[in-house]
């Protein structure tokens, strides 16, 4: 049976510079057929006996893309308990408390960690977490998920020998429970391997129920590896089909025969160079504000970078890392213009997951080597600015300088839109506002700019220009539909917006 689906009296803001406005479309069998006047519109779809719907002046746009999530990550989110509220110490401890089952078996999961808002500005240790969960394993995920605070009882089911690299202890050498860099790598895996086929479905499934509500209908999934588990793969392999978003699988891995094997296109991406501002583990070259100590940590050699790179490249493997601190930055760009050298290859589209501080250099540098940025707005807008998170670890002369979005685009690069669910929420509005309203003017972009990152730009970075991304014939017939123009209202109400309709593949899979 056809599926026929046509809009009308709306505003349509296209994306396709050739033709950039209509008040139609016609959508048939999931792709668009056309697009027109709602006169020309309305005509063929009664002719073909399409459904129509008409919009009463409200904006349709091409559906709008997250372009960096954790799906598994945010999922959990159904089964976990949100942290995100607590403010101390004892209000997290608290929280566990009223929300733990009576099932002495069952882990208790947190998530939402941020030690920036606790008055004591660190997580409870493990000693303080046994003084309440004694018996029952606790395991709780940083916001920015660069550590994991487990209590005692967490660390001896995961078998911990004590002298892994990451594993925190205190000035008199007792192990505390927080877990960084590999030893948060094995207690990740640990947590996820353990988990059912089912409620990996469940997690996957509602993570695409809150994206669709939110006008998204294009994911970019950041998925096993260090993440998470490499068990969920072929789970969503067999998904992804019959969920109501289009999902371009991450598989954040070093494996690349099982990368091919799975008939994936994309490797890595988010694998870590580089750590988290909240955690103070993003590699600077001049130590943290907030802790002299240190200036962050570089997970890997460059001559392991470079080999990676040839490697992916050679089997026509799109890849990338996650970059956050200018030193991790300058890192890669180093091993991709020597990786390049050694194994040329053109539109590679090497992706660069945040790209947070770069300095003016690197920036330009980027753009010169053919890096697309996948980048994060609501970062800054969420805990940047004066009176921040970023501010206390980094200081003001860096925090201004922070996910610099005009730059990379005077610079030339091609820059998408995520928010690193469950790191922000998937709210692709939020991420436009956030990009037209930075905490420094000077960061700012036009509205049009902000919605191509989560549009055409956004399917560029996945090398899928040509099938989405834009209100074209022959496109993906994937829409979203707003309650106000983003390109008429006042800059600082763009936030306000609404998703009224979502739909997939000429569906309606979301309507308000």
């Amino acid at each position: 049976m056809e599926n026929k689906l046509a809009l009308i009296n709306g505003i349509g803001i296209t994306m396709d510079e050739k033709n950039p406005n209509c008040q139609g479309i016609y959508i048939k069998n999931g792709k668009i057929e056309e697009i027109g006047n709602t006169e020309a519109i309305k005509m063929m779809a009664e002719k073909e006996s399409a459904k129509i719907i008409d919009l009463q002046g409200k904006t349709f746009l091409p559906g709008l893309h997250d372009c960096h999530v954790h799906m598994m990550n945010t999922g959990l989110s159904a089964i976990g308990i949100d942290l995100y509220h607590c403010r101390s110490i004892a209000e997290i401890l608290k929280t566990l408390a009223e929300e733990q089952t009576s099932d002495q078996e069952e882990w208790i999961y947190g998530y939402g960690l941020d030690e920036s808002r606790l008055m004591e500005k660190r997580p409870p240790t493990a000693q303080e977490l046994d003084a309440r969960f004694k018996e029952r394993p606790v395991y709780l995920a940083d916001r920015g998920l660069h550590y994991t605070q487990v209590n005692t009882a967490a660390m001896e089911a995961m078998r911990f020998l004590g002298t892994e690299e990451g594993l925190i202890k205190d000035q008199a050498g007792n192990v505390i429970g927080r877990l960084q860099s590999k030893a948060n790598s094995h207690a990740r895996k640990f947590f996820f391997d353990k988990m059912t086929k089912e409620q990996r479905e469940t997690a996957i499934r509602y993570t695409a129920e809150i994206a669709v509500k939110a006008g998204v209908t294009t994911i970019h999934a950041m998925e096993g590896g260090d993440l998470s588990s490499d068990e969920d793969i072929p789970v969503f392999l067999e998904l992804m089909d019959r969920l109501p978003v289009h999902v371009v699988l991450h598989w954040c891995s070093t494996k690349i025969e099982e990368v091919i094997e799975k008939g994936l296109s994309v490797i890595g991406t988010d694998m870590l160079l580089d750590g988290s501002i909240g955690s103070r583990t993003a590699a600077f070259e001049e130590s943290y504000c907030d802790d002299s100590s240190t200036k962050g940590e570089l997970y890997y050699s460059d001559e392991w970078i470079i080999d990676y790179i040839v490697a992916a490249h050679k089997n026509n493997l799109q890849t990338g890392f996650h970059v956050i601190g200018q030193r991790g930055i300058t890192q890669v760009l180093d091993c991709l213009k020597k990786a390049l050298n050694r194994y040329p290859i053109a539109d590679h589209r090497f992706r660069l997951e945040h790209f947070g501080f770069p300095n003016q250099q690197d920036i330009q540098r980027a753009a010169d080597l053919g890096a697309v940025i996948s980048t994060q707005p609501a970062f800054t807008y969420l805990r940047g600015g004066p009176d921040s998170v970023y501010a206390d670890r980094v200081g003001a002369k860096r925090n201004r300088r922070a996910y610099p979005i005009r730059e990379f685009l005077e610079a030339g690069l091609i820059v998408n839109g995520g928010s690193d669910s469950n790191v922000t929420p998937i709210n692709p509005v939020l991420g436009i506002h956030a990009a037209v309203n930075p905490p420094y003017v000077q960061n700012a972009i036009s509205p049009y700019q902000a919605l191509r990152l989560f549009t055409i730009d956004g399917a560029y970075t996945a090398k899928e220009e040509k099938i989405r991304g834009s209100l074209s014939p022959g496109k993906a017939g994937d829409i979203t539909v707003l309650s106000h123009n983003p390109l008429e209202v006042l800059p600082q109400n763009i936030k306000d917006i609404s998703i009224e309709m979502t739909i997939y593949q000429g569906n309606v899979v979301y309507q308000k």
